[in-house]
């Protein structure tokens, strides 16, 4: 009898392990560094916004300055773990009616896979510890002066952490549809109307206290203005865009999938709340999947009611088709558990599945500062560097953090206008207008540009060849264009800057090659970045050894096959362009730029046929994607003079 208990328990153990170590990686997000920033100061870190604007995760930020002031990275990792695995633990306590050990464990299992790309450390995962306490608690609690006094609380902390604070009073609204619900079911009428009023007043008390903030109406108001203007979006990596990464549409579905299996084969009348806010949750990630992280929390109860009634479905067959012999199926069906578990952690603690996801993350503890102008002291902190200077979304938060000076623009929603955000993308497209709209605006005299950014290089070139701008710094990941003015000039010549940010890449890719592209090694940002501005500039020799390094480390990038491949068709090495850029369209079928790129390899290399098909792939994929455009290397591209670094103001 004592070994059975234990080894469900194991079931629910495993799980909660997956959930905290997908959370145990190192911070890659830019996001990280605006909160740090809003926490330092209490201020506006963009010159964009006006001094009065509402700061809706003021408390978080707050909190998680002081933590980083106290441990840095790694408190702040650990801390969002205990908070991540606390959400799920408490919602162990909720589905446990609903469901054993195993079907909790295989409901963590799904949940950690869901999560496990946009997983990152961030006011989201409070958000799910909230709602996580709010359905505990809601769920568990009958007694009115504990859910008052508790949650009321929680409440006036969870409005000033996040922008999620509403769904506090929604779930407690739903709460009165399920004492509805229960009290119908026993038939106690008195108590119905006594328990739907307590929690219809806590409903309300809950709204009113989401005023208790600095901002009190306005704050509503920003969290509406965030959701009609998200952008400018995060989404998992700053480089995702140059990896085939696994879908999560189809998990996505599988789960819905199961969802429906439960309220198909489930006998029980099915909970309102917990059935509500599922279907709510699956609503938002299959419109979005950035609501992945609020769908896994919010279904979670939901799943784990599925897949207990699939499994009773299943075994209750099972057993008429095989009689005795069915018992054996919960031994396999733990078996096979542990086996999923254990495959789906070797990947997670290697960093296989970071590098495979195409995540700028590791397994571990620390933050990955290479992503963003680090060590850039030297050129930003300069006397002579102007005080207003454009830059993308990515370094934003960074810029306000590490050197004190106001961002133009920061991964923070509902700040910017959706124009201006336009005309930042459509700039670094080479869009004339859109560069004059903005300058003519904000007169800028810098550009910080991150080249991890799809348009990057496209936008380096372009600006470059207006003339004006000169290249004063650029590291891998970071380009620093200043306008070519005489006061600028000690910057522009400034021998020591820019062999420092040379020697950063240098030093990037021998630490690459050296670790042999293990998994540890992760997805090299320096090489990625540089890759394609070596590229743009016309440096096929170097752009060449750099892609054929990132793929000795993994095979499967199909940005580093493109890369390489133009990059060999700009050396006229035709026949290796037309192999390399075979094996990106084989990885990426729906890459456009794969397409079109491959169609003039085979060009050069006198496959006809094969070029024509190429260009009607191509033209499909454009049909699809219409705002985009074949972005091929042409023949005056192939016959282009080489321009020297030193034409672009970098030394050799």
């Amino acid at each position: 009898m004592s070994k059975k208990p234990l080894g469900e328990t194991l079931f629910v153990i495993l799980g909660l392990l997956f959930i905290a170590l997908i959370g145990l990686r190192t911070i890659s997000t830019p996001e990280l560094w605006s909160h740090l920033a809003l926490g330092q100061s209490g201020a506006p870190i963009s010159f964009l916004e006006a001094d009065h604007a509402v700061n809706t995760t003021w408390l978080y930020d707050k909190l998680s300055y002081m933590m980083w002031n106290i441990g840095g990275a790694p408190l702040l990792i650990i801390l969002n773990v205990v908070a991540l695995v606390g959400a799920f633990a408490l919602l162990l306590q909720v589905s446990k009616k609903w469901g054993g050990p195993l079907s909790q464990g295989f409901a963590l299992l799904i949940a950690g896979h869901l999560m496990f790309q946009t997983l990152d450390v961030g006011p989201q995962v409070a958000m799910m510890l909230f709602i996580a306490l709010f359905l505990y608690l809601l769920t568990s609690i009958k007694s009115p002066a504990v859910l008052f006094g508790v949650l009321i609380p929680l409440q006036l902390v969870w409005t000033n952490m996040h922008d999620s604070f509403l769904y506090g009073p929604i779930i407690a609204g739903l709460a009165i549809a399920q004492a509805n619900q229960q009290n119908k079911g026993s038939g106690r009428k008195k108590n119905q109307s006594t328990s739907s009023g307590i929690y219809g007043i806590l409903a309300i008390a809950l709204l009113v206290a989401t005023v208790a903030n600095p901002a009190f109406l306005k704050l509503h108001a920003q969290v509406f203005a965030n959701v009609k203007s998200p952008s400018p979006v995060y989404w998992s990596s700053l480089f995702i865009e140059y990896f085939q990464i696994p879908a999560l549409k189809p998990l996505i579905l599988f789960t819905m999938i199961l969802g429906a299996g439960g309220l198909i084969t489930l006998k029980k009348k099915l909970p309102v709340m917990l059935t509500t806010i599922a279907i709510y949750g699956a609503f938002l990630v299959w419109t979005s999947p950035h609501h992945v992280l609020l769908f896994a929390i919010l279904a979670y109860p939901f799943l784990v009611l599925s897949l207990t009634s699939i499994s009773e479905y299943i075994h209750n067959s099972l057993e008429q088709m095989l009689g005795k012999q069915a018992k054996v199926v919960p031994m396999v069906t733990g078996a096979v558990f542990v086996l999923l578990i254990v495959g789906s952690l070797v990947p997670v603690v290697t960093s296989c599945a970071y590098v495979k996801t195409g995540s700028a993350s590791k397994f571990g503890l620390g933050v990955e500062e290479q992503l963003y102008p680090a060590d850039c002291e030297a050129i930003l902190n300069h006397p002579a560097f102007p005080a207003k200077a454009i830059n993308l979304a990515a370094d934003g938060g960074y810029l306000a953090f590490k050197y004190g000076r106001k961002c133009f623009i920061d991964y923070r929603p509902g700040r910017y206008d959706r124009v201006l955000l336009d005309n930042v993308n459509n700039m670094m497209l080479g869009n004339r207008q859109a560069y004059d709209d903005l300058y003519v605006e904000y007169r800028p005299e810098a550009l910080i540009i991150n080249t991890l950014s799809p348009t990057a290089a496209q936008g380096i070139v372009t600006l470059l060849g207006k003339r004006i701008w000169k290249l004063a710094y650029f590291d891998g990941t970071t380009v620093i264009l200043l306008k070519d003015k005489e006061e600028f000039g000690d910057l522009l010549n400034n021998a020591e800057i820019q062999q420092a940010g040379l020697a950063k890449l240098e030093a990037a890719r021998a630490a690459y090659a050296e670790r042999g592209g293990a998994c540890g090694a992760g997805n090299p940002a320096e090489l990625i970045g540089s890759g394609k501005i070596f590229l743009a500039f016309n440096r096929p020799k170097e752009s060449k050894a750099i892609f054929s390094l990132l793929l000795q480390g993994n095979g499967r990038i199909p940005g580093a096959w493109i890369g390489l491949g133009n990059s060999q068709l700009l050396l006229k090495e035709f026949d290796a362009a037309v192999q390399s850029l075979k094996i990106s369209t084989e990885q990426a079928p729906n890459s456009l730029l794969a397409w079109a790129s491959y169609a003039t390899a085979c060009k050069y290399a006198g496959l006809t046929e094969e070029s024509k098909q190429a260009i009607e792939k191509a033209k499909k994929i454009a049909e699809r994607n219409k705002p985009e455009e074949v972005n091929a290397p042409k023949k005056e591209d192939v016959e282009v003079k080489e321009q020297s670094l030193e034409e672009l103001s970098i030394p050799d």
